[in-house]
This record gives structure tokens, C-alpha cells and sequence, in this order.
């Protein structure tokens, strides 16, 4: 019997147990451990069903397998998390690029050719300088549409004469990224002008979710029982990375976040498995 999933889009497609198999996988399980999984999963689900039951059921086998495997196949709606605006969601772009040993500023305004700019993201490194505007989304049905790739493609080139000019002998690229994903004609507009996007799988080599994962830059929504005083928290004192936590001393997160020793011991030793394991 074919399981029919509707998807947070809205769209209803039958239930692809090898594209789930490779989330598990990618998120530590082994193939064994998957199939086990997705076998117990199809015993626990109807006959129609959502991917946000889905994921909830996956979650907790896997968690119940390998407490970080867990954790990991979170990080997409450890995303939705950073919000609720987009703000953070730009502090959190910046401090991948930073890992990725580019110099960072958010919120800078720059002139273009025409008028000035508010760049969400500007980094620099020594062979490129790069413009990043973010569309961040809280829920995985919302999409970034060919209205704002156009204008924001529009806000590049009229950057891109003045940044060569600016930063003699370095390359210029505008990227627009999102933490869900583009509409086809969104796609189709960036491939016929040569527009860089990046979205949580897009492109198929070098997506937001490959460039968290290979450095292991979780944000810190990403672990379990953070309610959203405490996110908030963390992001007002720069702890955007899980990276940030696994680093610091208990008696340091103690004093900074306002935990006792115990919510403190836990919260370190999930930013630990995740981080240095």
C-alpha cells in the first residue's frame, strides 16, 4: 500500500522511503539502522499522512539509536527556530562565512552605481568580495519567488562596479540564500542570468545544508528543550554555533545564561556529541 504524505507546501506526493533513508543515513544512522527505522515508521503511519509526522517519528528513532544522530537530522527545523525575524538568521549566515574564512560585516550599507544598499551579509576574503542577501522563512511551505530574485539581482549589478572598483583584483559575487527553497521560475531566472543561489539543498553541491554540516555549524536551536527566552539569550551574547557552547566552561554558561548546574551540564553535553564527537 502507497503512503500519500502531504508536504509542508501543501503538495501531496507518495512517500519516498529512499529519500528518507539517505536523511537518515546523512544524519549518522548506518543503512541497517535506516531500514530499521523506516520499517518501524511504516507500521506507526496511515495510509496519508504529513512530512512533519514523519520527521517526528524518524527523530525519535534515531535519537533512540544515537542521541547526536538525533540532534543532527533536527537541523532543518532547528532553522525555523532562529527567528522569529530575520535578523538572526543573517548573524547566523555570517557566522558560517566566517568558517569558511571570509571577513564578515551585518547590515552594512553600501553605494552602488546609482543609489545605496542595505547588504544583509557583506564578506570578504582575499580573492572575493561577496554580497548576501537573506530571505529567511519560518515555516517550510514558504518560498522565495523569480519577484525577489529579480530585485535582488537588480541590487547586485548595481553594486558590482563599484565593489571591483573598491577592491581592485578581487571577484565580485552577489548570492541571495534562503533557509527553504526557490520556486522553479526562481531557479530558471538565476541559471539563465548566472544568479547565485543557495538554499537548504540547492545546489546539489555546496547547499546551505552541506556547507552546516562539513564544518559541523549547527546553530544552537539545533539541541533539544532551548525554549525561546533562552535562544534569544544566546544570540544577544554572539552564541549563534553549537561550536560557541561546546567551547565554553559550565560555570561559564552558568553565569552567562542564568542556568543552574544542572540545565547547564546538559545543555553542554548535547553541544559536545554533536560538536566534537
Amino acid at each position: 500500500m502507497k503512503i500519500k504524505v502531504t508536504k509542508a507546501s501543501g503538495k501531496v506526493e507518495d512517500l519516498n522511503s529512499d529519500k528518507l533513508r539517505v536523511s537518515l543515513i546523512r544524519s549518522g544512522a548506518d543503512r541497517e539502522q535506516a531500514d530499521a527505522i523506516i520499517e518501524t515508521i511504516m507500521k506507526d503511519i496511515p495510509a496519508y499522512t504529513t512530512t512533519k509526522k514523519i520527521y517526528s517519528l524518524a527523530r525519535k528513532y534515531l535519537r533512540q539509536i544515537n542521541h547526536a544522530s538525533g540532534l543532527r537530522y533536527s537541523l532543518k527545523k532547528a532553522l525555523f527556530r532562529i527567528g522569529p525575524s530575520g535578523y538572526p538568521f543573517e548573524k547566523y549566515i555570517g557566522e558560517i562565512l566566517k568558517h569558511y574564512n571570509y571577513r564578515v560585516e551585518i547590515g552594512s550599507l553600501l553605494s552602488g552605481r546609482c543609489v545605496k544598499h542595505e547588504i544583509d551579509v557583506f564578506a570578504v576574503n582575499d580573492n572575493e568580495v561577496l554580497a548576501v542577501e537573506c530571505k529567511y522563512r519560518n515555516r517550510g511551505g514558504n518560498t522565495t519567488d523569480v519577484k525577489t530574485a529579480m530585485y535582488v539581482h537588480s541590487r547586485f549589478r548595481d553594486l558590482e562596479s563599484i565593489i571591483k572598483t573598491k577592491y581592485h583584483g578581487r571577484s565580485f559575487r552577489g548570492l541571495l540564500i534562503t533557509n527553504t527553497r526557490f520556486t522553479t521560475d526562481a531557479l530558471q531566472y538565476a541559471e539563465c542570468t548566472g544568479m547565485d543561489l543557495k538554499s537548504w539543498r540547492y545546489p546539489e553541491t555546496g547547499g546551505l545544508q552541506e556547507m552546516i554540516e562539513a564544518k559541523k555549524l549547527y546553530p544552537v536551536t539545533v539541541i533539544s528543550g532551548v525554549k525561546s527566552g533562552l535562544i534569544k539569550t544566546l544570540f544577544d551574547n554572539n552564541i549563534i554555533l553549537l561550536k560557541d557552547l561546546a567551547g565554553m566552561k559550565t560555570e561559564t554558561m552558568m553565569k552567562m545564561l542564568s542556568l543552574n548546574e544542572k540545565k547547564a551540564q546538559a545543555l553542554k553535553k548535547q553541544a559536545d556529541e554533536l560538536c566534537l564527537s
